[in-house]
């Protein structure tokens, strides 16, 4: 069996300070690829997530600024991603980009202009874009609708049903991270029972969101297994078959052969 965990933010300290464990563990519980996000702290977390992807042939990175940021998006940031990282190969995707309404850390029109910038660089490039969207599902679809951007992430999804249909009408995919496993996270089940086979993806949000039962602990992408098999078991299936279908759509949307 093979597990991927397609998205980790493998920069922070907190995993950088035990990271051969970390990948050993990963090894141990059958996660053979990491696609590490360079949006966690800035242009600094681009140039680190670029740097563990070229160490490591199972690791891949994106490169974009997250909406927590996004009062830093100016022309000359967008730029630097565009020329430092948005060609690289080991770039695979561009983001993690989008809108937090949940959070008050940058201002709203700032957040859509940087959400608007990247979903442009994802096009020009022809890569996939990872999207982060808490409490803006309508205005998320909104701006990809404007901007014609398909067949991208929405990573960590927790938005409605409503939501899950329009993005794949637009062929999106969504990922799952540890919250479907919470015990308060049934109508997240009940969407994750019926994504089309061919448009699901699982993550850990490392060092985030650690799934039941390290729930509390610092998250670490061995942890995806246990995501994969709550999933795998409100889809009614076997974790070799899930995990198999997972890698499958990994592969393809990141162009990871």
């Amino acid at each position: 069996m093979r597990l991927i965990d397609t998205h980790a933010h493998l920069d922070f300290d907190n995993l950088q300070d035990r990271f051969d464990e970390l990948l050993a563990d990963a090894r141990e519980a059958d996660v053979e690829r990491i696609v590490t996000i360079g949006a966690s702290d800035g242009l600094d977390s681009n140039y680190r997530a670029l740097e563990l992807a070229e160490e490591y042939d199972h690791i891949r990175c994106t490169a974009g600024i997250h909406p927590h940021d996004a009062d830093m998006t100016d022309e000359k940031v967008v730029e630097t991603i565009r020329e430092d990282f948005a060609e690289h190969d080991q770039v695979v995707a561009i983001g993690e980009t989008g809108l937090d309404y949940y959070y008050d850390n940058a201002e709203v029109d700032n957040q859509k202009d940087s959400f608007r910038a990247f979903l442009e660089m994802s096009k020009e490039v022809d890569k996939p874009v990872v999207i982060h969207s808490r409490d803006a599902d309508e205005d998320t679809i909104e701006l990809l609708e404007e901007t014609g951007v398909t067949g991208g992430i929405l990573h960590c999804f927790t938005g409605s049903r409503w939501m899950a249909e329009r993005l794949f009408e637009l062929d999106f995919y969504i990922s799952f991270s540890g919250i479907v496993t919470f015990g308060g996270s049934d109508e997240l089940r009940s969407i994750a029972a019926d994504v089309p086979e061919d448009r699901i993806l699982v993550e850990t949000d490392s060092p985030f969101l650690a799934p039941e039962p390290h729930r509390g602990e610092t998250n670490e992408p061995a942890f995806v297994r246990h995501t994969a098999e709550t999933v795998a078991d409100v889809r009614d299936t076997d974790l070799e078959t899930f995990a198999e279908q997972v890698w499958t759509n990994a592969s393809r949307v990141f162009d990871w052969e």
